[in-house]
């Protein structure tokens, strides 16, 4: 079964087995509508998730005190792909992006390696292949002509991407 990873258990929270999660992709409307979870390979039932200021909590069946939660610190957690609800047009998990290739003017420039959330816009990171330098950009909608994640390919447009493109050293 295809699994989506969400992030990592940071920490216990509390004496009552909640747990702090790091999220490092999926937003929080998906996030908050799970009902089950993976910790690395066992599934646990959701019973609460709590967003603060300082991170979200979960509340797990079965993880009652503090020196249980404890034990899960580090574990990866996911869930299952056909569990989770349609993306609005135009979003993207960054699992799904990872690994594309970008395409400009018929011409495969390199793979995405990492995406850096900032506010404003994601950045993708992109390792060059053949003649081509390692180099980032700002996903912008105007840069954009394709984005096909079945496929593995996002087509962009060259005349604007030559003005946003930054390069690796």
């Amino acid at each position: 079964m295809d699994r989506i990873v969400i992030g990592k258990i940071i920490k216990p929270q509390g004496i009552k087995g909640e747990v702090k999660v790091g999220i490092t992709s999926a937003d929080d409307k998906i996030i908050r509508g799970l009902k089950d979870i993976y910790l690395d390979e066992k599934l646990y039932k959701v019973i609460s998730i709590k967003s603060l200021v300082n991170g979200l909590f979960f509340k797990l069946d079965g993880v009652d005190d503090r020196n249980q939660a404890e034990l899960l610190r580090g574990k990866t957690v996911s869930f299952d792909r056909e569990k989770m609800p349609k993306l609005e047009k135009g979003r993207y998990l960054v699992s799904d992006i990872i690994g594309c290739k970008i395409e400009v003017d018929s011409k495969i420039l390199g793979n995405i390696t990492d995406i850096l959330q900032y506010g404003a816009a994601d950045v993708y990171v992109v390792q060059g292949i053949n003649d081509c330098k390692n180099f980032m950009f700002p996903c912008l909608k105007k840069v954009l002509q394709k984005v096909d994640v079945e496929n593995k390919i996002i087509t962009l447009n060259k005349e604007v991407l030559e003005q946003i493109i930054v390069y690796e050293d």
